[in-house]
């Protein structure tokens, strides 16, 4: 196989052809394209069992209690995609009642579950307690109460969590920082409703608080605030005489979208994890408790690549070529959102050397409509593909009609050229939401 240098970006199973064109699973992208349309989202199911496995061997090499590793389904998750993530030896995360259900009728049994969400619904939370899940995870002392009434309706014991906000900052965007004082999320440590909330929960006849729960944020590269947080999750555990039996530090490992990115190995984002917990449970004489990380992003970004066709091209009078795409901030507005970076190849040029400073824009009207703001690319022509890596996760989650523009359809890709639709590309005279 011919090297490229964003090589590292895509699926593992990507293979570039002698004619410069990519495969993905011994898929042929022009091929799929064409019988498809673009945008068009492709995941390699290789890639995302090998990244399950991969943060199960870190557990299994760091760790001597109980793990599990849970994906975040806000990432991307539809009915087919959940079945397929159900097959695997996983839980999940879910933030909505639609999650929920797509979950269950998916396969997921509800112990395997955990509800998260800072503001449930009534609905969601009797239908979480009827179910049974792994658990709810309640966000404010507010909740809890409201949690609590709920289950004293059904004169139920509730399986719950607490997400505690440590209230400290990350490196990273403030739309995706979680931790910080100000954060919408969780039971603020500084202004005591974290100790008040798990002192609550222990005196409830409704609630077993089986663990603590924490999310730092997304796209963080440094083990260091992980292994802080734990440690105020003990002190605050040890103050309220609390031995967790679940301990989650949320995810938000950091993935590479572009060669410029930090490559950073999840083994040591495990490994400080794990000798975090243990030194903790030793200092405080406290058992191991089961971890459980929930990564989204981390599990399925790389798996995913978008498609794109190559419309019009122009130059700024500043000397800058503008390329547009047939999609945009309506299946991607992470750039819009996050102004986040991506790389980019043009299939059947990967290998040319001759490359110009070029933008690449969506076909929405919006000044924001930008997926790539510079990138380096070799000259293109019309109906060209454009083909961008790491596609995988808060893409098509997040995508919206905006210009009344159909979501795109999405492929599972398997070893030996084969692949499933998972989701068909909508069709604006057939929605009734439009109508």
């Amino acid at each position: 196989m011919s090297a490229f240098k964003e090589r590292d970006l895509f699926p593992i199973s990507t293979e570039i052809l002698a004619d410069g064109t990519l495969t993905i699973a011994g898929c042929n992208l022009s091929r799929l394209a064409k019988d498809f349309g673009s945008p068009l989202y492709l995941y390699d199911g290789e890639t995302i069992r090998a990244n399950i496995q991969k943060l199960k061997g870190a557990f299994s090499n760091y760790y001597p209690g109980n793990s599990a590793v849970a994906y975040a389904s806000k990432a991307y998750l539809s009915r087919r995609f959940a079945e397929k993530i159900a097959a695997e030896d996983i839980e999940l995360d879910v933030v909505s009642m639609a999650e929920l259900q797509i979950a269950v009728k998916s396969g997921f049994a509800p112990k395997r579950i955990h509800f998260h969400g800072n503001n449930k619904t009534a609905e969601e939370i009797h239908k979480a307690i009827d179910l049974n899940v792994h658990a709810l995870v309640v966000d404010s002392m507010d909740e809890l109460m409201f949690v609590e009434k709920i289950a004293a309706t059904k004169n139920k014991c509730v399986k719950i969590w607490l997400r505690i906000t440590p209230d400290i900052r990350v490196k990273t965007h403030p739309h995706i920082e979680t931790s910080a004082a100000e954060s919408k999320f969780g039971f603020h440590v500084t202004t005591g409703e974290a100790k008040a909330g798990i002192q609550y929960a222990l005196q409830s006849p409704f609630f077993e608080l089986t663990g603590l729960h924490c999310h730092l944020g997304s796209q963080i590269f440094d083990p260091v605030p992980y292994r802080i947080t734990i440690q105020m999750l003990y002190d605050l555990a040890s103050e309220c005489g609390y031995t967790p039996s679940e301990l989650s530090p949320g995810g938000g490992w950091g993935v590479q979208y572009s060669i410029k990115d930090p490559v950073a190995d999840p083994s040591d984002w495990i490994n400080n994890i794990c000798s975090a917990v243990v030194e903790q449970c030793n200092k405080n004489l406290m058992p191991l408790p089961k971890i459980v990380i929930e990564p989204g992003r981390w599990l399925v970004a790389k798996a995913g690549v978008s498609i794109y066709q190559i419309g019009t091209k122009k130059t700024t009078p500043n000397g800058l070529r503008i390329i547009g795409v047939n999609g945009g901030m309506s299946d991607n507005p992470r750039n819009a959102l996050y102004q986040a970076k991506y790389s980019a190849v043009v299939n059947g040029k990967i290998t040319e050397k001759k490359v110009f400073p070029s933008r690449i824009v969506g076909k929405f009207c919006e000044s924001g409509d930008t997926l790539i703001e510079e990138i380096d690319l070799p000259e293109t022509d019309r109906d060209d593909l454009l083909i961008i890596p790491v596609s995988g996760a808060y893409q098509l989650s997040m995508a919206s009609n905006y210009n009344l523009a159909p979501r795109p359809a999405v492929l599972w890709l398997e070893s030996v050229g084969n692949f499933e639709l998972l989701q068909y590309r909508e069709n604006p005279e057939e929605s009734f939401w439009w109508a």
